[in-house]
């Protein structure tokens, strides 16, 4: 999939270590969104992918369709750590936003 990626959104700023947006969780790994608008659409790409470390991911769903803040880095998807997908603390992302970065967060919160 290294040829199938992309830019991220222009919406999404993925300078410095904080990611604020719409998030949609989806199993092992979480997709990010500038507008809410976006998060609704089931086919939407306008996203990021990235994931929390294990048990956080496996404890998150709860905050889909929410507008978070994640803290982290981002990672080059061609400098994943498998052939088709990226092993973050224990969660596997598969980059279904198919971007050319991705979101290695450590911790998220929900704006109020």
């Amino acid at each position: 999939m290294a040829g199938n990626t992309g830019p991220a959104p222009a919406g999404l700023d993925l300078a410095g270590g904080q990611f604020e947006g719409w998030v949609r969780v989806t199993g092992e790994e979480f997709q990010l969104f500038a507008e809410q608008r976006d998060l609704r659409n089931p086919g939407a790409r306008a996203c990021v992918s990235g994931a929390l470390p294990r048990n956080l991911q496996r404890s998150s769903g709860d905050i889909s369709g929410s507008q978070v803040r994640f803290f982290g880095r981002t990672l080059a998807w061609s400098e994943r750590n498998q052939p088709e997908t990226h092993d973050w603390q224990g969660s596997n992302i598969t980059n279904g936003c198919r971007k050319d970065v991705v979101i290695l967060a450590d911790r998220v919160e929900v704006i109020r």
